[in-house]
């Protein structure tokens, strides 16, 4: 065995080989492990008070002899018992989401195979094997794996992308290739493995140790790239050392997806480095430790399009605490999709409201949380956003008859209000004087779609809640359904009025004694 190489012992442990040859006052031929799990270690790479070679964790090496562990067999071998002759078709098959997360199923493909070859599988999963290499390429065509889309080899031995690339010659539908928890080696020149794997579309290349030089190396190896996964690589920075500092990612011409979940990203300024990729439309960027989120440059003079397709930004779990960073995702132009759960700036805001003001301050959002925007529900939310911080924008002197008297550090913190104000007008409570505290108001509830329930006139107090009205109106008219919709109309042929915070007071909503609240059951 080979420094470098990657060994299993019989216990299942997995561990690059750093050392080959004779120790000090032992017999015999040794090799030097360092685990990828420190707990089956002893040592830092010494023995006898001599070092052989180093490890990442003082307890994660030790000494075995050859005999002890395995480097693996090649893929042909592997796939012959495992999908030709093994009899145990029902197994369960292991795999790697999106996400990273190895999950297991059924090997339904492993059923459809025939006892002769493998041209009735269209995905071969092999996470955990031993598989170190491609083997006999003939042997390999022998097996008839002309029609293998997907092929997971994820945990595997393998450590050379030129490894890789002899497997991908053999699959000639080969589009997704599986490859996380591998140590893989770049090669010299990239570009002599793109021939080979120039079909492979999608990569899962999760909990690898991947630094930027070796993902730009990725960029040359796979010319058709369109979806790339590379969660928890501790990956900070997204550009080699020599690089100049605000270089654009180089290659990736086809990337539409890129997935860096779970990693070290701190500054938007890594981000940005990605606006030059002319397909991309996805972005993952999932429980990272970014702070804020930058605005697109506004610059006519530059030829340069950032970010010219994309369209969805995944944010959950960062560090973001300021909402000027939500304004500036609008200047993102085709952006219409956002994750954005588990950020501070919405940690003391409930549900309903983060998603109110999110979907406010970014005017051309169409889908939030996997949940679509229609346009009532923006109605809605611009509106509640008024409602919130028109209390706000007076005290910092602006008018509804002259609302750009405003001062510039309002407008810079709510740069959606004064479209919004212009858009749907003040809110009601701004051109009403407020009801007192104690004030009783009367008015009539009606079910417009129901003629079945006449009118009732009631006399609640304005501090009311707007969630203890539905439960009164639910009790008055025998109301079963879990949803109300409730608006009000000062008057006959009068525009309605949503009510739609059930938190708050009555007043809040400027409900005044003699309006008609309109009930109806969704």
């Amino acid at each position: 065995m080979l420094v470098g190489e990657r060994i299993v012992d019989k216990g299942g442990y997995r561990g690059t080989v750093r050392f080959a040859g004779e120790l000090a006052g032992a017999k015999g031929e040794w090799l030097g492990v360092e685990w990828d799990d420190a707990s089956r270690g002893k040592h830092d790479g010494s023995h006898s008070g001599q070092k052989y070679f180093t490890c990442r964790h003082e307890t994660g090496g030790s000494f075995v002899r050859a005999a002890a562990v395995s480097a693996g067999r090649p893929l042909v071998e592997v796939l012959r018992r495992r999908y030709l002759e093994d009899s145990d078709v029902g197994k369960v098959e292991s795999f790697t989401l999106d996400s990273g997360v190895v999950v297991s199923a059924l090997g339904t493909e492993v059923e459809q195979a025939n006892t002769e070859d493998l041209l009735a599988v269209k995905a071969a999963y092999m996470h955990g094997t031993e598989v170190n290499c491609c083997g006999d390429a003939e042997e390999l065509a022998a097996l008839k794996p002309n029609f293998l889309k997907l092929v997971d080899l994820s945990n595997t031995l393998l450590t050379q992308w030129s490894e890789v690339a002899a497997i991908a010659q053999c699959l000639p539908r080969l589009q997704n290739l599986e490859l996380s928890d591998n140590v893989l080696e770049s090669p010299a020149i990239a570009s002599s493995l793109a021939s080979s794997l120039s079909r492979v579309t999608s990569l899962h290349l999760n909990r690898a140790g991947v630094d930027w030089d070796q993902i730009v190396c990725l960029a040359e190896m796979l010319p058709s790239l369109e979806q790339l996964h590379l969660c928890q690589n501790s990956i900070s920075k997204l550009q080699s050392n020599s690089s100049a500092l605000d270089a654009p990612v180089p290659g990736f011409q086809a990337l539409r997806l890129l997935n860096l979940e779970l990693n070290a990203i701190s500054d938007w300024t890594e981000i940005a480095r990605l606006r030059s990729l002319p397909r991309l439309q996805r972005l993952i960027l999932n429980d990272n430790k970014l702070t804020d989120v930058d605005r697109l440059p506004n610059d006519a003079t530059s030829a340069e399009v950032a970010f010219p397709s994309l369209s969805s930004i995944s944010l959950c779990g960062n560090a973001i605490t300021d909402w000027s960073s939500i304004d500036n995702l609008s200047s993102y132009p085709l952006l219409t999709e956002l994750r954005f759960k588990d950020n501070p700036v919405v940690k003391d805001e409930s549900e309903a409201d983060s998603r109110q003001l999110l979907i406010a301050r970014i005017p051309q959002l169409a889908m939030l949380h996997v949940s679509p925007v229609n346009a009532k529900e923006r109605s809605f939310a611009e509106q509640y956003y008024l409602k919130r911080y028109f209390a706000d924008f007076t005290r910092h002197g602006g008018t509804v008859d002259a609302p750009s008297s405003v001062a510039p550090a309002f407008e810079t913190a709510h740069r959606s209000f004064l479209a919004l104000l212009q858009k749907h007008g003040p809110p009601p409570s701004a051109t009403e004087a407020p009801a007192p505290k104690s004030q009783k108001l009367s008015f009539q509830i009606q079910f417009p779609d129901e003629p079945d329930k006449p009118p009732k006139t009631v006399s609640v107090p304005s501090t009311v809640a707007l969630q203890a009205l539905r439960g009164m109106i639910r009790r008055l008219f025998r109301v079963t359904s879990a949803r109300i919709r409730l608006t009000y109309i000062r008057e006959e042929g009068d525009a309605e009025r949503e009510m739609d915070d059930d938190r708050r007071p009555l007043s809040y909503f400027a409900l005044a004694s003699g309006n008609i609240v309109l009930a109806r059951v969704e």
